[in-house]
């Protein structure tokens, strides 16, 4: 039951972020503020969109699940890094803590299913 919440709330969060930064304005204002590549806003969005659905489809096949969720995982703590170098406040970094963690979670829980 742990592994069908996680999954559906990382997997449903990463398509709407992936998304928002793909086609909300607020969202990519946010994402220039990081001074990354050009690119990496999109790339980013793309990469969201199919660990999204991987965790989804994950449900179903366990070994894809664990590799989306591993690959979120990295992605987020690498958001963070991101987050750390531009000084912002805890706040704004709980979501990608959290996302984080949750993936982490997810990884395990797919191992042992």
């Amino acid at each position: 039951m742990l592994l069908i919440v996680l999954a559906l709330v990382s997997g449903l969060s990463f398509l709407y972020y992936g998304i928002g930064l793909l086609r909300q304005r607020a969202m990519r204002n946010e994402f220039e503020r990081y001074d990354l590549r050009p690119g990496a806003r999109t790339l980013v969005g793309v990469l969201e969109l199919l660990g999204g659905a991987g965790v989804l489809v994950g449900l179903a096949l366990a070994p894809l699940g664990a590799l989306a969720a591993a690959g979120l995982c990295a992605l987020m703590v690498l958001g963070l890094l991101v987050r750390s170098r531009l000084r912002d406040s805890p706040a704004q970094m709980l979501p990608a803590a959290t996302l984080a963690l949750v993936n982490a979670v997810l990884v395990v829980l797919f191992v042992a299913g």
